[in-house]
């Protein structure tokens, strides 16, 4: 691959259009909401792994393995992995509402709707990933052009068009609304949360190996990735606020309903389905990404001795198959949370909270290799070399200490009546799973390990 094209395969994901609705709800202020993550935690993030992936190429686990030892390689990896079998639900489910948006509003609120596409999309997917990395990639890449920049393009100009041509917003723009109102605690772990909309800024460092001049072009890539992710997110955010009224606003359809809206003004409301549907296909981008990167990685870990001979088997394409699979089977357990739910913006919310807590840790862990990597390893020759380095990584572990600590009280719209029933749900379920790479280290043994690895 050439730069441009990893700059667009990180993009896909990182770029996860689920918060969207959700921002647009603080308006102008949302802008503020953006910029901040992006400077306490995308900037430090892409630029660390900037320097990481160009010097040591191989992903999050090989970056921690060089600075703190092979146990908490493999934790990061691990973490890395099982936080996108609930990540693929919550993605999945936001796809469903844009779809079920276009065929009935009313089955964007249905739990065996929702339930029936995370299967589908899911299957689709992975039935995409067994062809291999290059196949697989290119439709990533595809669906960021057609599913997310080019649909963000299309709706800052109609929001412009709608603004000029008289129409009245649906948010306040005047300047007194740039910064947002206080959400109160339960709303500030949304705000929060929203440092996780950068999430996925080290998944394509899996695949540096495939580009071409990867110690020049990496670095480029992260650069492409993080300008793009911020103005999608700004820019698709502001077109929702526009058009929609927030007492209006549906949660995973908050974007077909602006488009809906700004096209009835132009008389062209029949293009609302196609816009939808192109929304649908970013999203299978998205999780076709995350199946990439993440699986490989756990796969090249795999057999350093690390998982059983059983994780580590692939196709004739190289797809890790056994990882796939079972990912597969815990997809399709959740699957079923939504046939049982009663309110599916629950489940959504609740998929949310867990997501942010299993993956938080594993950037903890990437900041403070970079750290200890420039002190033990100065020598080395870096690729890139990361701009005041130590100052970034230390913003960056602060920000991850405090959206971990926030990410326990229960958000607003789970509507939690008992929240410290709900703290110790969360926590002993996020316990347990991170427990389990130390008890698979524990009882590793010599034969696991594959001559190549």
């Amino acid at each position: 691959m050439r730069w441009p094209a990893m700059g667009l395969l990180s993009a896909s994901a990182v770029i996860d259009l689920t918060n969207v609705a959700a921002m647009a709800e603080y308006g102008l202020g949302s802008v503020v909401l953006y910029l901040i993550p992006t400077l306490v935690f995308l900037l430090p993030a892409a630029f660390v792994a900037a320097e990481l992936g160009s010097t040591w190429p191989g992903g999050v686990f090989t970056w921690v393995h060089e600075a703190l030892g092979e146990k908490w390689a493999f934790c990061a990896a691990w973490q890395q992995w099982v936080q996108n079998v609930i990540f693929y639900p919550l993605l999945l489910s936001f796809a469903a509402g844009n779809l079920a948006f276009v065929v009935s509003p009313e089955l964007a609120r249905s739990g065996p709707f929702n339930g029936a596409f995370v299967l589908a999309g899911f299957g689709l997917c992975a039935a995409v990933a067994m062809h291999g990395v290059r196949h697989a990639s290119r439709f990533s890449v595809w669906s960021v052009v057609l599913g997310i920049v080019f649909p963000t393009v299309l709706l800052t100009v109609l929001m412009g068009g709608y603004l000029l041509g008289g129409h009245a917003s649906a948010t306040p723009l005047d300047a007194r609304h740039v910064l947002p109102r206080w959400p109160g605690i339960g709303g500030l772990v949304l705000v929060v949360g929203n440092i996780l909309a950068y999430g996925g800024v080290e998944v394509s460092a899996v695949h540096v190996r495939e580009m071409r001049d990867a110690r020049h072009g990496y670095p480029k890539a992260m650069a492409v990735m993080a300008l793009l992710a911020t103005l999608i997110f700004v820019f698709a955010t502001l077109g929702v606020a526009v058009a929609v009224q927030r007492e209006k606003l549906d949660l995973s359809a908050g974007l077909t309903q602006a488009f809906e809206t700004y096209l009835s003004a132009y008389g062209l409301r029949w293009l609302t389905p196609v816009i939808a549907l192109l929304f649908v296909l970013a999203t299978l981008g998205s999780v076709l990404t995350w199946m990439l990167g993440p699986n490989h990685s756990l796969l090249l870990v795999g057999r350093k001795g690390l998982l059983p001979p059983f994780f580590q088997r692939t196709n004739l394409h190289g797809t890790p198959t056994a990882l796939l699979g079972t990912q597969a089977v815990l997809v399709a357990l959740l699957a079923l949370v939504f046939f049982v739910a009663k309110d599916v913006n629950q489940v959504y919310w609740a998929l949310d909270a867990m997501t942010t807590q299993l993956y938080i840790p594993m950037y903890g862990l990437m900041f403070v290799s970079a750290l200890k990597l420039r002190r033990s390893r100065p020598d080395i020759p870096r690729g890139y070399r990361a701009p005041a380095l130590p100052f970034l990584a230390w913003v960056g572990i602060v920000s991850c200490a405090l959206a971990f600590i926030v990410g326990f009280v229960p958000p607003e719209q789970l509507g939690v009546k008992n929240p410290l029933a709900y703290v110790a749900r969360l926590g002993g379920l996020v316990s347990t799973l991170a427990a389990v790479p130390f008890v698979l280290y524990a009882r590793r043994r010599p034969e696991w390990r594959q001559p190549s690895a």
